[in-house]
């Protein structure tokens, strides 16, 4: 069974050399493994020192993509030219030990039923190592938020330390082009019904060169998209909300009328009704958002077992 090893590298001259060795060393333990590097468009000599180490080792395939095209288009280019059956994606700066990569590809192989291995450094096990607070507290408050919005019940969903199974990754139509693709696969192989499974991993803070990743930019697009997975959590608040301001009103309006002070012309009344109605409104339109994404869910399963079909049929 071959082991591919993806690595997305963006700007990272200062880490190639030492990730390369490092995650060589690593893999030596197998006897068919490749490293494929995906040069994101980095502007410093990401490419020419990757090519450098690859000259050296035949395991080692570096790809170039022309301009910066984001995390997700990487690894999604990783994945259309690594020839591996089992796929594992690690960060190019080690925050992740390459150890980590026997521990994921061991739950793999000992276990049939498991379809990707999901290193996380927050579940019980995991630990985390000279990470800066602020970067900590979103990654931790981010990973609860957009774990809340799966079925599953995972600690850590936007790690990108990961193994997957060659046909989980051939049954799904991956779109995203950032660092939204570690939770669309998750999202994706939930509403399949692969098997998940999380190993206990230690997150280390970066070493050398500094982080790529925009936490505002991040963060946004992370609450984006948790609501589009389940879009009650805003439909469902705001309807609550405007119930809730509504009823009040209308229980002090009561108030009013029982000790004899109403004046009906008031226009609480009517703010009071638009409050009640606007509100189940919302959360009607929040019960039908969901079905529009339980629907979506049933097509994802109707595309996994279509290129399952076509993948049996060129055999």
């Amino acid at each position: 069974m071959k082991i591919s090893v993806i690595i997305p590298m963006y700007n990272e001259e200062d880490n190639v050399s030492r990730t390369l060795v490092e995650v060589n060393s690593t893999m030596k333990d197998y006897e068919d493994y490749e490293i494929v590097v995906v040069d994101d468009g980095s502007k410093d000599d990401t490419f020419r020192l990757a090519e450098e180490v690859s000259s050296h080792n035949s395991h080692i395939k570096v790809i170039k993509q022309p301009v910066n095209m984001g995390m997700g288009r990487a690894l999604r280019t990783g994945f259309e030219k690594s020839e591996g059956d089992i796929l594992v994606t690690i960060d190019a700066d080690l925050s992740y030990s390459p150890s980590h990569i026997n521990k994921l590809v061991s739950e793999l192989l000992n276990d049939e039923t498991i379809d990707i291995a999901v290193g996380s450094p927050y579940m019980e096990g995991g630990s985390v190592k000279n990470v800066p607070f602020s970067r900590l507290f979103i990654s931790k408050a981010a990973n609860k938020f957009v774990g809340f919005s799966m079925t599953e019940n995972l600690s850590t969903v936007t790690s990108v330390l990961r193994a997957y199974r060659r046909e989980v990754l051939e049954s799904m139509d991956l779109e995203s082009n950032g660092t939204n693709i570690n939770l669309e696969i998750l999202s994706k192989a939930i509403a399949t019904r692969y098997k998940i499974k999380e190993v206990p991993a230690r997150l280390e803070g970066r070493e050398l060169g500094s982080s790529k990743l925009k936490f505002r930019s991040k963060t946004i697009s992370h609450v984006l998209f948790s609501l589009y997975e389940k879009p009650m959590i805003l439909f469902g608040v705001i309807g609550l909300i405007l119930c809730l301001i509504g009823l009040i009103g209308g229980i002090y309006l009561f108030y009013q009328y029982i000790i004899g002070t109403l004046d009906p012309t008031r226009p609480l009344i009517i703010f009071s009704v638009l409050m009640i109605i606007s509100g189940i409104q919302i959360l009607i339109f929040g019960f039908v958002a969901t079905q529009i994404s339980l629907l979506k869910r049933e097509v994802y399963i109707v595309q996994k077992e279509n290129r399952l079909i076509r993948k049996d049929l060129k055999k």
